[in-house]
């Protein structure tokens, strides 16, 4: 009986695994990706989310040839106005001041989802499995190793998980990690509002936690994308429940003007989890199965996104080499250019949420002379956009 054997398989069909796998086949390396979903679920998916993408992120998309797919729906990101509280704004991010084109983009989930499914399916480098879920993983002999399924086994010589936050693949290769929970709810829904956005995004710092108001492209109603983290405890209140739209417009403060009407709420636990080691033996972890960040700056996709085009290219550089896909040194190469990119935003994002969350006075004045000294250094901002645009390399 022929084994079911692939170089490389891809656990997961999330956006992070199937740019991954789309990376590879450009590079006309084979791949499978194998997801737990039966095929109608996959293609159903119904995402009410947007994703923050990078410029240096859609740099990628568009050599891929999936940014043009979707120059139609994306919203550019011109402005970025942070404030503590309400009131006037700290800080101003423009994307004028460095001529690299918008500081970045907001783009449904369900339309990048779709247009990457759909490239997936016209490629004849990669082979896509439904409702395959992994039972167990042995790969004790590295020259041997396979995924055991409901159905049948499949053998690899590398295994990428790109299964997300909880990644079960982490679990059977037993990874280890650290792990942190918030106390924080993050709410995301949709709002119209009576003026228009002009691709300006506002975050506001408030003792109970941030919020994000993002401009989404929609050509019949004036529409942002908000993402509001609340302490847990004042989440779970009832006296919030019961008047969650007049304390979201108290924060909200009429920015864009009167609120017309909210899409509906959904609710996410906050937590982060980043992993001591990025790869064991030939299991590797990509995207939120590495490292699941904090969301208050909107980096965890890009974050991924780096991951799986620095794999793509060592494993490029692997092929080109004549070796195997899993190669110890180039490895252990990959791990040493990704850990400082890692290593910076888990704890810039677990640091930003620290500061900006809680009351307290020392705090409020750490945070305002804070925003008051970056504010007037334009060498700050603009590093700093740079790096949130992803065009500011950290490879070592």
């Amino acid at each position: 009986m022929t084994k079911n054997t692939h170089e490389v398989i891809v656990c997961g069909a999330g956006m992070i695994g199937l740019i991954f796998a789309l990376l590879m086949a450009e590079k006309k390396i084979k791949v499978c990706i194998i997801d737990k979903n039966d095929k109608k679920l996959l293609f159903g998916q119904q995402d009410s989310r947007t994703t923050a993408i990078s410029q240096g992120s859609a740099r990628i998309l568009r050599n891929l040839g999936i940014w043009d797919k979707l120059k139609n729906d994306f919203q550019p990101i011109n402005q970025i106005f942070v404030a503590e509280g309400l009131g006037s704004h700290d800080i101003t991010f423009d994307c004028k001041n460095l001529r690299e084109g918008p500081l970045g983009f907001i783009v449904d989930n369900k339309l990048i989802k779709k247009t990457l499914l759909n490239e997936v399916l016209k490629s004849k480098y990669i082979t896509l499995k439904y409702d395959t879920e992994i039972f167990n993983i042995n790969n004790e002999d590295i020259n041997n190793s396979f995924i055991e399924t409901k159905n049948f086994n499949l053998y690899f010589k590398m295994l990428v998980a790109a299964d997300g936050r909880f990644s079960r693949t982490r679990y059977h290769a037993n990874i280890k990690y650290y792990y942190h929970d918030y106390q924080q709810t993050a709410f995301i829904f949709n709002i119209s509002h009576s003026k228009k956005h002009h691709g300006v995004a506002l975050e506001r710092f408030f003792p109970t936690g941030p919020l994000a108001i993002l401009p989404v492209n929609n050509l019949k109603i004036n529409q942002s994308s908000i993402v509001w983290t609340v302490d847990s405890e004042v989440a779970n209140d009832k006296t919030f429940k019961e008047n969650f739209k007049e304390e979201f417009e108290k924060k909200y403060d009429n920015f864009f003007g009167k609120i017309i009407s909210l899409s509906e709420v959904k609710k996410y636990p906050l937590n982060v989890f980043s992993c001591y080691d990025i790869f064991k033996k030939n299991i590797i972890l990509i995207g939120d199965a590495c490292q699941a960040i904090h969301p208050i700056a909107g980096q965890g996709f890009n974050l991924g996104l780096r991951d799986a085009f620095v794999l793509a290219k060592t494993l490029e550089k692997s092929k080109k080499l004549g070796l195997e896909p899993f190669n110890l040194n180039l490895m252990q190469s990959y791990e040493n250019m990704r850990k400082m990119d890692k290593t910076l935003l888990v704890n810039a994002t677990h640091t930003l949420n620290s500061l900006f969350s809680g009351s307290g006075k020392f705090k409020s004045l750490f945070r305002k002379t804070g925003l008051k000294i970056f504010s007037q250094s334009k060498f700050l901002k603009n590093q700093s956009m740079l790096f949130a645009m992803g065009l500011k390399s950290l490879e070592t």
